[in-house]
């Protein structure tokens, strides 16, 4: 999956980028576009994604969310949309590997 698409809108000053994991921050990035005054670009994922947030979560424009974390931690992942799925899915593993 190419993420050109991302980087270009990016460029775009003032544009905002969005890129929902599932169907509740699809939903809420809707809403923040819709309220945004400029220009914002919304990356899709067409597969059936986990709903990963609950109905009363909050989002703003330029923070992030912690999905999962450890008292043991010694890597920091950053992901989104899709990839944010995949990223979860790989940790299982590694953890199941005692990693």
């Amino acid at each position: 999956m190419g993420l050109e698409d991302l980087a270009m809108f990016r460029t775009v000053p003032g544009c905002v980028v969005f890129y929902p994991s599932d169907v509740v921050s699809a939903e809420r990035a809707l809403e923040l576009a819709a309220n945004y005054r400029g220009m914002t670009y919304t990356r899709t994922t067409r597969a059936e994604t986990e709903v990963m947030y609950g109905p009363d979560e909050v989002f703003e424009i330029g923070k992030g969310k912690i999905v999962r974390q450890s008292v043991g931690d010694k890597l920091t992942v950053v992901a989104a949309g899709i990839t944010l799925h995949e990223t979860l899915k790989a940790a299982d593993i590694l953890a199941g590997e005692g990693m």
